[in-house]
């Protein structure tokens, strides 16, 4: 026998050996279900347990967060309605007294001006009044002018029928 076939016949010796069933396989396959649940039930469903219940209240802040946002932009936008009925109310009673203020003041003018042209009108017949009465005046002083002068030009008393 030469080396080389010696060593390839103990390789697919212990090839063999490590391929073949034996009692050996059932310990192993027994020790890995063994570990396989004294894992599970030590390690891997405490974490699972604490990764759902931080995924549990990660989504229930989530969620209450959310709420709270709606609850805020329901507040919100009643506040803005509020405000714009307020707003308008507001803008209706400007509007009220504004057209209140401008019929006082049309009114005041109205009456101003009523008072003026009385006034004026009474203005114009004191001055017609007095027009009349300095025409009358002026008549009686220059029938008497003429009468002096014609007296005086003439020498001899004049009357006052004129001529």
């Amino acid at each position: 026998m030469t080396p080389a076939v010696t060593v390839t016949s103990i390789g697919l010796a212990l090839a063999g050996n490590v391929l073949s069933i034996d009692g050996s396989f059932l310990f192993v396959f027994i020790s890995i279900f063994v570990l396989i649940f004294l894992l599970n039930s030590t390690l891997f469903k405490p974490i699972n347990k604490v990764l759902d219940e931080r995924e549990r209240l990660g989504v229930g802040r989530l969620a209450e967060a959310k709420r709270m946002l709606g609850q805020y932009e329901e507040r919100l936008n009643r506040y803005e309605e509020q405000l714009r009925v307020a707003r308008g109310e507001s803008y209706q009673q400007l509007e009220v007294r504004r057209r209140e203020a401008l019929a006082a003041r049309q009114e005041s003018m109205n009456s101003i001006k009523a008072e003026t042209a009385a006034m004026i009108a009474e203005a114009k017949e004191e001055v017609g009044r007095q027009a009349d009465g300095a025409r009358q005046d002026l008549e009686r002083e220059a029938r008497a002018m003429a009468s002096t002068i014609s007296s005086q030009i003439l020498h001899r008393p004049v009357g006052r029928g004129g001529n």
